[in-house]
């Protein structure tokens, strides 16, 4: 009898510090506004690692209003800001405006510095959809040319 009572109180141990560990993993997940700002800083550290774990694997960009798919996935994600980090490109983003509203965040943003030696400043507004600590999808809006 001992037995069958000191193995229910190891089961219920374990179960315990399982949920235990679960809970403390979920409040360790950052909020969304944190993951954008982790994407931002990574950024202008020109971190490529940084920059993907901030992304899950399988996140996707589209392009508004057309809602184009424009990136899906790290492979796509590299690529795009591979380009930018290159050398000949010296950029930083600055949040002029963030939004947040529950899983989402939408930033606007300066993007300034140099292009291939000659001056860049553009701005830009994206809208991060976030949970479980990574960016799901996003959406960048595309001005209209009349």
């Amino acid at each position: 009898m001992k037995f069958r009572n000191a193995g229910t109180i190891v089961f219920g141990a374990m179960c315990f510090f399982a949920f235990a560990g679960s809970a403390k993993a979920q409040m360790e997940t950052k909020a969304p506004e944190q993951v954008a700002q982790s994407l931002v800083d990574a950024y202008n550290a020109r971190n490529m690692d940084g920059i993907l774990k901030a992304y899950a694997p399988d996140s996707t960009a589209y392009a508004l209003p057309s809602g184009e798919v424009i990136l899906k996935g790290h492979d796509e994600i590299r690529k795009k800001f591979a380009r930018v980090l290159d050398p000949n490109f010296k950029l930083k983003v600055e949040i002029v405006d963030r939004i947040v509203d529950g899983k989402f965040v939408i930033d606007k943003e300066k993007i300034y510095g140099t292009a291939e030696g000659k001056p860049v400043e553009f701005y830009g507004t994206v809208i991060y959809e976030i949970t479980g600590g990574l960016i799901r999808k996003e959406w960048y809006l595309r001005q209209q040319q009349p």
